[in-house]
């Protein structure tokens, strides 16, 4: 069962720096949400937090990639509920209406699992990724010292850039780079902060697990996200738009096994009656800048009011759908 990105905590939320108190009044939160890195997407989405518990229901257009394929493009509604009174995820499909369960403690052992054998993972030699240590590093704060106002809210940026130059070849270089408006002035902030600080312990886990595709990313870059994370102090507040973005310069080209193909099909070719073909000249590899990740949420509203306890609940005529063994 997959965890929708609002439930596993915008990076937006993540990134604010917030007091936490007492106070139990439920918020309500609205963002849009583009993201790529296996694929592209476009998410709305609409989060409500109560104490111990939250709701987010999402639409998510895939724009690129292998879920555009197998979605054809079309919107795709979802819901997440997540109590931690019961320390339990529900992920309802309106459409069928459905719904499967994971506990967290499933959840915690599918992303143990899951590290474990993204370490035994080989890449294509042109995807590899350099560990962080083979690269020097620069920090860069870029931040506009003008207030902005966006969505209704006064907002202060902090903008940070790492780039990191390949030790043995400078041609290599990877950025790393984090933009924010944030704003106090957001209401319920420090509600969904406490909430989001429980879900963290809950499930053992700090904040870049639950962004999505930041699991291999913070393996890779771990000591520059920590430093840029904690740049982004800085500006205290909720963001009201963020933008995180990992680059980098590398070889592109065929891959091996297209390369020894073609050169199996010349040899072929060259040895049939009608003669050799004209040879072509082989494609060199080059370098080319790629994103390998990039995540951009806007919050687009904000309330704090009281709830219908009904959003929390698996409606009834759900029927719950076993995970497959």
């Amino acid at each position: 069962m997959s965890i929708s990105k609002a439930t596993l905590l915008s990076l937006a939320a993540l990134l604010a720096v917030v007091s936490v108190t007492t106070s139990q009044a439920d918020v309500t939160r609205k963002h849009k949400t583009a993201s790529q890195s296996w694929g592209a997407s476009e998410a709305t989405s609409t989060e409500y937090y109560a104490a111990d518990r939250s709701a987010e229901e999402s639409t998510t257009r895939w724009t690129q990639g292998m879920m555009k394929t197998m979605t054809g493009g079309k919107p795709a509604e979802s819901v997440t509920i997540t109590r931690l009174d019961k320390e339990v995820v529900w992920q309802l499909d309106p459409k069928k209406k459905t719904y499967t369960e994971m506990t967290f403690a499933e959840f915690r052992d599918m992303l143990q699992k899951s590290q474990e054998g993204m370490k035994g993972e080989e890449e294509e030699a042109d995807t590899v990724q350099t560990p962080e240590d083979q690269y020097e590093w620069i920090i860069e704060t870029k931040s506009d010292p003008n207030p902005r106002t966006i969505n209704g809210w006064t907002c202060r940026n902090v903008y940070v850039v790492a780039t990191g130059a390949n030790k043995t070849n400078p041609e290599d270089k990877v950025w790393i780079s984090m933009n924010a408006w944030n704003s106090p002035e957001v209401p319920g902030a420090d509600e969904i902060r406490a909430f989001q600080e429980r879900y963290l312990k809950a499930l053992g886990l700090d904040e870049r697990a639950l962004t999505p595709g930041l699991v291999a990313a913070a393996l890779l870059y771990q000591k520059q996200l920590s430093s840029l994370i904690e740049e982004m102090k800085k500006a205290p507040g909720e963001p009201v738009t963020s933008t995180m973005e990992i680059k980098r310069r590398q070889l592109v080209g065929p891959s091996i096994g297209k390369a020894v193909g073609e050169a199996a099909k010349e040899e072929i070719m060259g040895k049939l009656p009608f003669g050799k073909k004209k040879e072509k000249k082989p494609e060199e590899p080059r370098w080319a800048e790629k994103v390998k990740f990039s995540v951009t949420t806007e919050l687009t509203g904000a309330a704090v009011a009281p709830l219908d306890a009904a959003k929390f609940e698996v409606p009834a005529g759900y029927e719950l759908k076993k995970e497959k063994e």
